[in-house]
C-alpha cells in the first residue's frame, strides 16, 4: 500500500515538474517592430533587450484573445510586431506575427495574431499603453 502511495506521489511530483520546465522555455527570444504613419513603413528595428522582451511577454499575456470571431480593420494597423518564441526543448524557435491599432479608448490596443489559437485580441488602457511604449520606445 505505501508503494502505490509513493509511486502515485512521485508521478503527481513527475507532472509537476514537466509542466514548469515546459512553461519556463517558453521565452520571446526577439521581436521585429514596424511601425507604419500614413500607410507607410516609418521605421522598423529588433528589440533584443531581455528586459523589453520580459515586459512584451507580460503584455502579451494580458491580450484577451477571441480564437471565433473574423474581424476586419478600417485602417492600417499602427505597428507589426513579430516575435520570435523558443519554445519546448529541441523544437525549432516559433515565429508569431501581430498587427497592432492602437485605439486610444476604452479598450486601448486590437491585435490580429497570425497564430489561430489566439485569432483576435485586446488589451485594456494601461497595458496597451505599456506595449506603445515598447513599440515606440518611449
Amino acid at each position: 500500500m505505501h508503494k502505490n502511495m509513493w509511486m502515485f506521489l512521485l508521478v503527481i511530483v513527475g507532472i509537476f515538474l514537466f509542466y514548469l520546465i515546459q512553461k519556463e522555455d517558453d521565452v520571446i527570444t526577439k521581436a521585429n517592430v514596424i511601425i507604419y504613419t500614413g500607410g507607410k513603413t516609418s521605421s522598423e528595428k529588433e528589440i533584443t533587450d531581455i528586459k523589453t522582451l520580459e515586459s512584451l511577454q507580460r503584455v502579451r499575456e494580458q491580450i484577451k484573445w477571441n480564437r471565433y470571431i473574423e474581424v476586419k480593420m478600417a485602417r492600417q494597423e499602427d505597428a507589426k510586431l513579430v516575435i520570435f518564441k523558443q519554445g519546448k526543448q529541441q523544437m525549432p524557435e516559433k515565429v508569431i506575427q501581430y498587427r497592432i491599432w492602437f485605439e486610444h479608448t476604452d479598450i486601448g490596443a486590437t491585435i490580429i495574431s497570425n497564430d489561430p489559437a489566439e485569432n483576435v485580441g485586446t488589451l485594456n488602457k494601461n497595458n496597451a499603453k505599456t506595449l506603445e511604449d515598447i513599440i515606440y520606445q518611449k
